[in-house]
């Protein structure tokens, strides 16, 4: 995360475990006791984010190799065809966009005398995504073994958008799950504000006392442990 998403991430763990301490303890003390979700949050904050930036990549990749492939079939070397994929992206992607950083970091190496194949292989590892590292794999062998690279690119290119389409179908369907758990996950804060505005006297005798403290603690720890095991359930590796 940069400096703004940090900060804003920050705040948001802040104010949460604020109303959390008022809600379930109420005492502002108590989020002393709930500060360390602060790094919780920002971790599974930090996640997501790098989640939804590699599903980015992944889709931007697709049509980089769509490119290079029609680039290739013009009869351009593969190092020149990179150069051509760049130029042929920068009509529809900004130049900040990550696919055209990663083409201009290729280009650099390529333009430093670094072979095609281990600039491919460095976008694989920078990226972690599976659809990337294998086609770095396929490229690298097809460059040691004399092979087809246009066919080889093209029909990698072919094997590339139908697992996207699929992830991308998977992903509708989850949406609504994930949005359904989300609502779920604050369905017994709201029944517990609505008690304590409506019905003071039936949650009274969990505040101010040993025995409330404990059992509010061990129901939170029990919510977080099913909060990040349904993160997990709905997670999608790229």
């Amino acid at each position: 995360m940069n400096t703004k998403e940090r900060v804003t991430a920050a705040i948001k763990a802040i104010l949460m475990i604020t109303g959390i301490a008022l809600l379930c303890y109420d005492s502002i003390f108590a989020a002393l006791l709930l500060s360390p979700y602060i790094f919780l949050y920002m971790k599974r904050k930090t996640e997501q984010l790098k989640e939804d930036r590699k599903w980015e990549l992944n889709l931007q990749f697709g049509e980089m190799i769509k490119s290079l492939s029609a680039v290739l079939e013009s009869g351009y070397s593969v190092e020149n065809a990179v150069t051509e994929a760049f130029n042929d992206l920068k009509l529809t992607h900004d130049e900040n966009s990550m696919i055209m950083k990663e083409l201009k970091i290729i280009i650099s190496s390529l333009k430093s005398n670094v072979p095609i194949e281990a600039a491919f292989e460095e976008f694989a590892e920078r990226s972690g995504i599976e659809d990337i590292r294998s086609f770095s794999d396929v490229f690298s062998t097809a460059k040691r073994t004399g092979g087809n690279i246009i066919s080889i690119i093209r029909s990698t290119a072919a094997v590339i958008r139908t697992r996207t389409e699929l992830k991308r179908e998977l992903k509708t369907m989850i949406a609504s799950k994930k949005y359904e758990s989300d609502i779920m996950r604050l369905i017994p804060f709201a029944i517990l504000l609505y008690l304590r505005v409506f019905s003071p006297d039936m949650v009274g005798a969990l505040y101010g006392n040993m025995f409330g403290i404990i059992f509010m603690t061990v129901i939170l720890a029990v919510y977080v442990v099913l909060g990040m095991t349904a993160d997990r359930i709905i997670r999608i590796d790229y």
